[in-house]
């Protein structure tokens, strides 16, 4: 009898399209993700069909920055994004209908964040190690408007560089290697993959700094607009979860993860690639820290430079009903995470 009510119950499930999490059909969700190290989940939730398993049809919609997948989020080419917090909130500056739903990767205990990002100078450049006034008067490579020129421009301050007194060329970050190599800048600065493989394929080139810049809160971003929450929360809401199944996957198996992500960036080769994947934290959740860092560091720096049309209470633009849903029905996905204090954990 209990085999008979098993295969009864195995063949409506076959019928309705039931997924191993119970959801009754599958959503398409269209993400718009970029070449760098830390785009991992997506590239593992695709992969290892973890977006599957949570009842979703995964399309993935690749850019060279954050800049032009901001552009690709409203125009409907994509339901979400994951990338930096500069076009993000410059976007917002703006006017646009950009919505933060979690983070790519950042520490939600932290008031700085900017792991990811390092600046890379060439062999003849006269810069060394930790070195930052001898930057000045140096051509530094970078895509503008994105999360590498927040970077840089913060650790330049940061140091007492005036960042009138750089050059900042405008290169795409699957070139920037070959610049470096020319001599066409004599510095990089941009997230990983790229800075670990200029270290690799550039003779010389020398690590100026990695991250630590105080001044900084530049955690990865996960966007989605206004209109996709009104139309497709429940479709936001398996993502997450998926998300967050991707991400532990990511923190427990990085050279496995390193893997993974050739197939989908190329001309990176191995050793560099399990090297690049560790520099991130791969942590979607929000905290305090969020709003309260944007606000106090991230958006007056920014507008310092010129970078936002007006400032504005980034908490305008923060939707963390997705990240806590995951975290509340998949509690195992965060048990690796240290815990966030109840001074700045979000209800």
């Amino acid at each position: 009898m209990r085999n008979q009510m098993n295969a009864w119950l195995t063949a409506i499930a076959l019928t309705l399209g039931l997924t191993a999490t119970g959801q009754a059909d599958t959503l398409q969700i269209r993400i718009g993700a970029a070449t760098a190290t830390d785009h991992a989940p997506v590239f593992v939730g695709v992969e290892r069909g973890i977006f599957a398993k949570h009842g979703l049809d995964p399309k993935v919609i690749q850019y060279p920055t954050g800049v032009e997948m901001i552009n690709g989020l409203l125009n409907d080419a994509q339901d979400v994004n994951v990338m930096g917090s500069v076009p993000f909130l410059a976007g917002v500056s703006n006017g646009f209908p950009l919505l933060l739903i979690g983070h790519l990767h950042g520490d939600p205990t932290r008031d700085n964040y900017s792991d990811n990002v390092s600046i890379v100078a060439g062999p003849n450049a006269g810069v060394g190690e930790g070195d930052i006034g001898a930057l000045a008067g140096k051509r530094i490579g970078l895509p503008r408007g994105s999360g590498a020129e927040g970077y840089a421009l913060g650790v330049l301050v940061e140091n007492g560089v005036d960042p009138g007194d750089v050059t900042i060329v405008n290169v795409k970050p699957s070139e920037l290697v070959t610049a470096l190599q020319t001599g066409d800048i004599d510095a990089q600065a941009i997230w990983e993959p790229w800075g670990s493989t200029a270290m690799v394929q550039v003779d010389g080139a020398v690590r100026v700094i990695q991250g630590n810049c105080q001044g900084c809160y530049d955690p990865g971003t996960i966007l989605t607009t206004k209109g996709v929450v009104a139309e497709k929360s429940e479709q936001l809401r398996r993502f997450m979860v998926a998300f967050a199944e991707a991400q532990q996957w990511v923190r427990q198996n990085f050279d496995a993860a390193a893997e993974i992500n050739m197939r989908w960036i190329t001309g990176i080769d191995e050793q560099t690639m399990k090297l690049a994947i560790r520099a991130s934290n791969y942590d979607h959740r929000m905290s305090r820290m969020t709003a309260d860092m944007y606000t106090a560091k991230t958006i007056p720096f920014l507008d310092s430079q010129g970078k936002l049309r007006k400032t504005f209470d980034p908490a305008i633009a923060i939707d963390a009903q997705f990240y806590l849903h995951a975290e509340k029905t998949a509690p195992e996905f965060y048990a690796d995470l240290p815990e966030i204090s109840a001074d700045i954990r979000l209800q």
